[in-house]
């Protein structure tokens, strides 16, 4: 089956030209095209205007089933959050009214809080539970546009419980239309039970974890916390190296509190991204470029927790490419909607509303390397894409604080439509 949309106000297209992403000026360029159509199956069959669709149809070169009027709105491609936490159980509500009050992530985490609050609950649950949790935060992220979200493990921290929640992740998979990207993250924080035995949990990870999750095809990626708390560089690399013996290809939670020169360990291992990077150092942003990592960066996490955002002109102006992600999870960034991730990137981190767009969209495919497939709207690839009740593109971020997703459609079907507002009745 083939749909013909027409009347489509702005078709945002993000055409690549075959790169695998954008960066530098050209993260601005949006490929608009005006009063467009497009025909799609589970993929978009052919782009161009409505009377070329028909004169193509008449002579036997074009053909559709349906036909659907947009009605002058906006279209563009689905986000592409790839880098979320969205699997897992509990509320950590209290924690966020002590920030409020003065205290540190870091003071928090040393109360027994933060990651470990979540381990907790997360240990206690089954993984029926935490498919129930998860299910509607991620209806929520599809409605607000997220057509494909990576999600991570690391809430467990026991094989059992790593497992479990990669599990939970692998059904929600099955059971929702969202494309959903697994990786695991077992080193996500040190365990109470290894406290004194770092090493012993390294080993753990790497003898135990990894082989279990590669036996099982639960996971795509790996990814660690390296961080002054967490995990050191050396931990970080012998972690993520074993990960690529076992298939699993490298991501990295890097330089979020210091300077530790994570990215100049993610650009060395050849990670997909390099995620957070607050207080990345020059150096760190050259070996970024240099290697092709996509910087993910994570402006919900800056906003509640007060710190700084990361340095987003700089690493543009370098000419690394640039993606947008939620960090969605229990503590430092409850937000599973990109559309804000926009708006705070451009307000905090000085993007352009046209540079947040492809960063969300087409750059956060590249880092879950699928942008041959993903993140903009061209012949061949997926017919993921958002109606926007907008009339230009620039509204997505210009009028904040609302929904402007008026349809999501995932493989060429429409898998959400905002409901007709109610009628007014007279008093």
């Amino acid at each position: 089956m083939a749909t013909l949309l027409v009347n489509i106000g702005q078709l945002v297209t993000i055409s690549t030209g075959g790169e695998r992403w954008k960066a530098g000026a050209a993260l601005r360029e949006l490929g608009i095209l005006s009063d467009a159509a497009m025909v799609v199956g589970e993929r978009i069959q052919w782009i161009g205007s409505p009377s070329e669709a028909y004169r193509l149809r008449e002579a036997g070169l074009l053909q559709w089933d349906t036909l659907y009027d947009v009605g002058g709105r906006v279209v563009v491609p689905g986000f592409v959050d790839s880098h979320t936490h969205a699997v897992f159980v509990g509320s950590r509500a209290h924690e966020y009214r002590q920030r409020l009050a003065g205290a540190t992530y870091q003071d928090i985490a040393a109360a027994g809080g933060g990651i470990m609050a979540t381990v907790y609950a997360v240990r206690r649950a089954s993984e029926e539970e935490l498919v129930e949790a998860a299910r509607p935060l991620l209806w929520n992220a599809l409605r607000h546009g997220t057509t494909t979200i990576e999600i991570k493990s690391g809430y467990g921290l026991t094989t059992a419980d790593e497992l479990k929640l990669l599990r939970a992740i692998r059904r929600l998979a099955t059971e929702l239309p969202l494309r959903i990207v697994p990786t695991f993250m077992g080193a996500h924080a040190l365990p109470p039970e290894y406290r004194d035995r770092r090493a012993a949990y390294v080993e753990l990870i790497c003898q135990e974890m990894l082989p279990a999750v590669a036996s099982e095809g639960l996971a795509e990626y790996c990814d660690v916390f390296a961080e002054e708390g967490y995990f050191t560089l050396e931990e970080a690399e012998q972690i993520l190296r074993t990960a690529q013996e076992y298939g699993l290809r490298p991501r990295l939670h890097a330089d979020e509190f210091t300077p530790l020169g994570a990215a100049e360990l993610a650009a060395r291992l050849g990670a997909v991204s390099a995620d957070h990077l607050l207080y990345v150092s020059e150096q760190g942003i050259a070996a970024l470029r240099e290697s092709g990592t996509v910087a993910t960066l994570l402006p919900g996490t800056s906003y509640t927790l007060r710190l700084p955002y990361a340095p987003a002109r700089r690493l543009i102006a370098a000419g690394v490419p640039v993606a947008l992600a939620t960090d969605c999870n229990p503590g430092s960034c409850f937000c599973e909607n990109m559309q804000m991730v926009l708006s705070l990137a451009c307000q905090y981190m000085g993007l352009l509303p046209e540079e947040a767009l492809v960063a969300a969209t087409l750059n956060g495919a590249a880092a879950l390397e699928r942008s041959h497939e993903l993140g903009s709207l061209e012949v061949g690839k997926w017919a993921d894409f958002l109606i926007l009740q907008l009339r230009e593109v620039v509204e997505l971020v210009y009028h904040f604080g609302v929904n402007h997703v008026a349809e999501v459609w995932i493989g060429g079907r429409c898998v959400w439509r905002e409901s007709s507002p109610p009628a007014v009745e007279e008093c």
